[in-house]
């Protein structure tokens, strides 16, 4: 038997434009935790909003993941995140319509590593050394003329760098 929909219910239902699917997205993964000061739950609520808005944005948009392996991706991403450029924010300044000529820069001397600097610098969290059987000559040293054979490598670069108690090329060298 069909039963007639009020109005106010046929409206919510043509207008809600997702909301519903939104909140059960929301309420999936969420972090509401408790907390004494109220602008935490807010804050917290608004971060979990955002990312489920940038998630169903991204699924229109690319392929279509779940929810919990977007999350994943988003916070690794966030993690291994290299300081992109360290160019100064705001306005240029301007002396009363004076243009001075600055002299080039220096260049610097450069070391000729195996891997690009896009490479070496980028995604931090993601380089790690691992200990390896065979030995091999440490890309850094090697730039400052030292011998030195570690058996540490870079598991995204995949050179060798000196890692332990004396000297630490692995930092050096993605820095």
């Amino acid at each position: 038997m069909d039963i007639p929909a009020p109005t106010i219910v046929r409206d919510y239902n043509s207008h809600m434009g997702g909301v519903d699917k939104s909140d059960m997205l929301k309420s999936l993964y969420d972090r509401d935790r408790k907390a004494e000061k109220w602008w935490h739950r807010l804050f917290f609520g608004i971060i979990e909003i955002a990312m489920v808005n940038s998630y169903i944005c991204y699924s229109d948009i690319q392929d279509k993941i779940p929810l919990l392996e977007y999350k994943r991706r988003v916070t690794q991403g966030l993690i291994t995140m290299s300081k992109v450029s360290s160019k100064k924010r705001g306005r240029p300044r301007s002396d009363a319509g004076e243009i001075s000529e600055l002299p080039p820069p220096k260049k610097r001397k450069t070391a000729n590593f195996s891997v690009s600097d896009d490479i070496r610098q980028q995604n931090k969290g993601a380089h790690w050394p691992v200990f390896v059987k065979n030995r091999g000559r440490c890309e850094f040293c090697a730039s400052k003329k030292i011998e030195s054979r570690p058996h540490s490598q870079c598991t995204l670069c995949k050179v060798f760098l000196c890692v332990n108690e004396k000297k630490n090329c692995f930092y050096q060298y993605h820095n």
